[in-house]
């Protein structure tokens, strides 16, 4: 195949797929899009991701929110949240740990940012919270 027909095929089928998603309703586009944006990021992740819901207070700077983490790993949480926020920007978490009657606080960054939240990748102090972290993802 040359240069030109790979382009035209390409060209067909991208133009075939914005002609299925127009006539999408919103939430299967909502659902396609959290899918395809699962998929860009399958095989960069490092640490399995988990399931955990639960209740986060962060910061920036200059602002403190409320919101939930939809799932952890050894790496960081993902954070579902509106609120604005930029890729780089450091935050401060503080969650509580299951089981445990105390909560773990810990600074992160946020290396992915999209209209459902963001990705938060921990910055881990010390070994102690690395330990936390791994006790807490080996109990859910």
């Amino acid at each position: 195949m040359t240069t030109f027909e790979t382009q035209l095929n390409e060209s067909k089928i991208t133009t075939r797929l914005i002609e299925l998603i127009k006539k999408m309703p919103e939430e299967e586009l909502r659902a396609l899009l959290k899918d395809l944006e699962e998929r860009l990021f399958e095989g960069k992740r490092k640490h399995e991701r988990k399931p955990f819901l639960m209740a986060v207070d962060y910061s920036t700077q200059d602002h403190v929110y409320k919101d939930f983490i939809q799932n952890i790993s050894a790496g960081g949480v993902f954070i579902q949240t509106n609120m604005p926020f930029s890729v780089g920007q450091e935050v401060s978490l503080t969650f509580p740990l299951p089981n445990y009657k105390k909560h773990i606080k810990i600074i992160g960054e946020v290396v992915r940012a999209t209209p459902q939240g963001v990705g938060v990748k921990f910055k881990m102090a010390d070994q102690d919270q690395k330990a936390i972290i791994k006790s807490l993802l080996e109990s859910i």
